[in-house]
């Protein structure tokens, strides 16, 4: 951010102490000084007659300020470009990280589809088998996929398997299917 009121100010400082110069001089003197002779070179005053000390010292204090303005300003702007960098960078993997996250869900609906259709062949195949035979494969199965393949069958189907089945197990898996018993898993 640039500060153009700064060199205003610094310039209108300037011209006014030196039209308060010029003025007082002219109040002081009616007739212009003769000009040196022109023998030796004109010398230029260090200080200008008419500015005070005073006039000065704000005058450097205004350029000192305007200065430490200036090098404030170039340092938020670069770290501005920091900032504006780092937020690119993170936006960016933020993407990634949404692009990701996007395959993963996908991949899970997938991999839930081709269960839930690995899980219907299953019921359908025990389902199709005579009890006995589907309870004795049932009771050695994980209990966890017993109870599911057994919930889905239809009622009559499942209640022949689980009258075929061990009966301590049948009624675990009963239990289960109700809702009566939680797993200790």
């Amino acid at each position: 951010m640039k500060h153009p009121s700064l060199h205003k100010i610094t310039g209108f400082l300037l011209a006014l102490t030196l039209l308060a110069g010029s003025w007082a001089y002219a109040q002081n003197s009616q007739t212009p000084p003769t000009p040196p002779a022109q023998t030796e070179p004109p010398q230029l005053p260090t200080q200008p007659a008419s500015v005070s000390p005073e006039t000065l010292r704000l005058l450097e204090m205004i350029e000192r300020k305007n200065r430490e303005l200036k090098k404030r300003e170039e340092e938020l702007l670069f770290k501005e470009k920091n900032l504006e960098a780092l937020e690119k960078k993170i936006l960016s993997d933020l993407q990634k990280i949404e692009d990701a996250l996007t395959r993963s869900e996908e991949m899970v609906g997938i991999r839930k589809d081709l269960i839930e259709k690995n899980v219907k062949a299953l019921v359908k195949a025990y389902s199709n088998m005579k009890p006995v035979q589907a309870a004795a494969l049932l009771e050695r199965m994980d209990e966890g996929t017993a109870i599911i393949i057994i919930s889905r069958m239809k009622s009559r189907v499942a209640g022949k398997v689980l009258g075929a089945m061990n009966t301590r197990i049948a009624k675990n898996i009963s239990e289960k299917i109700a809702g009566k018993k939680k797993d200790k898993n």
